[in-house]
């Protein structure tokens, strides 16, 4: 096998590895949304539960003037019972009528935050229902990551052992070249000509340098952008 075979052998195992790792790094984006998603709906459950004992402690200030107000009317009433005289009837009579319209107006009030407080509480148990569902896909969600996880790990293993023997097919000096190429993050390092240019970056290559190439042997480096060329028989 010539070097630049062996070459190509090595470069076709690191762009598996690289599909892999790509793989991997893919997974836990999707475990991230679901935990931000579960974290959305846990704020959203965190604020409604906070405005509706908001809303019941008013409810319950509510409901103590209303009792407060009817025990008010009831005295009156027992006084406006005792009085004995129109001056003293009329006095009574009105602090109760006054007491009526204040009961009136806060048992309207009450209504009012009855409805309001049913409302939220549908909100917060339906965010709550959407927590336990959210829960529920994040567990199946976990589970086949997992399940891919590990395949996409014995798969990379077997790659990496499999690119340990095709790295030994190459003479160590292309090898050392090569592999500072790759470690700067490029992905394809060996690149065919494009008849008279780069085949990455298409910049024109020298026609001595083409001519060497094209004698089948000869693997050169782009000045411009720093790939492997060969000349593809």
């Amino acid at each position: 096998m010539s070097d630049i075979q062996s070459l190509l052998a090595l470069q076709s195992d690191d762009l598996a590895i690289h599909e892999l790792e790509t793989k991997l790094a893919a997974l836990e984006p999707r475990i991230r949304e679901l935990d931000a998603r579960k974290q959305r709906i846990l704020d959203t459950i965190e604020r409604q539960s906070a405005l509706v004992a908001a809303e019941e402690k008013k409810q319950a200030f509510l409901r103590d003037k209303i009792q407060e107000h009817r025990q008010l009317i009831e005295r009156n009433q027992a006084q406006l019972d005792a009085v004995k005289t129109m001056r003293q009837a009329t006095a009574a009579a009105a602090q109760m009528e006054q007491a009526k319209k204040i009961v009136a107006g806060e048992e309207s009030d009450l209504l009012s935050l009855n409805r309001k407080l049913e409302e939220m509480r549908g909100a917060l148990n339906g965010a709550k229902a959407d927590l336990a569902a959210c829960e529920e896909e994040q567990a199946t969600a976990r589970s086949e990551v997992a399940a891919e996880r590990a395949t996409y790990e014995g798969e990379l293993k077997a790659a990496v052992a499999k690119r340990a023997v095709a790295a030994k097919e190459v003479p160590s000096a292309l090898l050392n070249r090569y592999d500072r190429i790759r470690n700067k993050k490029r992905v394809h390092v060996v690149v065919a000509l494009n008849s008279l240019s780069c085949g990455a970056c298409d910049t024109a290559i020298p026609m001595q340098r083409r001519h060497e190439m094209m004698s089948g042997t000869a693997i050169e480096l782009c000045e411009v952008c720093g790939v492997l060329m060969y000349h593809a028989v």
